[in-house]
């Protein structure tokens, strides 16, 4: 009984599968129709299709990095620029630091081209990055150069600067 049943199953499901539909057929109108098909460009292949092999690895990296010695303090070069506006204002960690006309506390202020603090002023002096979202540059400080990192939040009212000091926009206030 078992075996009349697997039997049946497997006649059953193979007569599902069914013949071929008319879209699989070969017609002698489909064969002149792909016969009238534009004919493709001849490609031209590159005379040496392989790319170059890799520089064999370096034996010692202690002594090719020797006269490459890394100063930490290095800033980018970058290019001319400015902060752009949505980055532009007085900045301050708390609402004591918003003080109309002044720089008092912990607040910044961003214009165009500096960096104010209550502590130290900054000019800048070169653009690093500058996306949607984010402006990083290279600030000139009375004896030394420092790169300065900024990314808005909170719809353009959070500014969080060098990923850790967070700020609010002061409304009203202007430096």
């Amino acid at each position: 009984m078992k075996r009349l049943l697997a039997a049946s199953i497997l006649i059953l499901g193979l007569a599902a599968c069914g013949g071929p539909s008319s879209e699989d057929v070969l017609t002698a109108d489909k064969i002149k129709a792909s016969e009238s098909a534009p004919e493709l460009p001849d490609i031209q292949l590159s005379e040496n299709p392989e790319p170059p092999p890799a520089p064999p690895p370096v034996e010692n990296l202690a002594e090719n990095e020797l006269d490459n010695e890394i100063d930490g303090n290095a800033v980018e070069a970058g290019v001319p620029g400015n902060v752009p506006p949505a980055f532009q204002g007085l900045w301050g960690v708390a609402a004591s630091d918003c003080r109309p006309g002044e720089v008092s506390g912990n607040a910044i202020l961003l214009t165009a081209d500096q960096l104010i603090s209550a502590a130290s002023a900054g000019s800048l002096q070169a653009v690093l990055a500058d996306t949607p979202g984010r402006f990083d540059g290279r600030f000139r400080y009375e004896d030394s150069d420092q790169r300065e990192s900024f990314v808005l939040g909170g719809g353009g009212n959070r500014l969080t600067r060098n990923g850790g000091t967070v700020y609010q926009r002061c409304i009203g206030a202007s430096g």
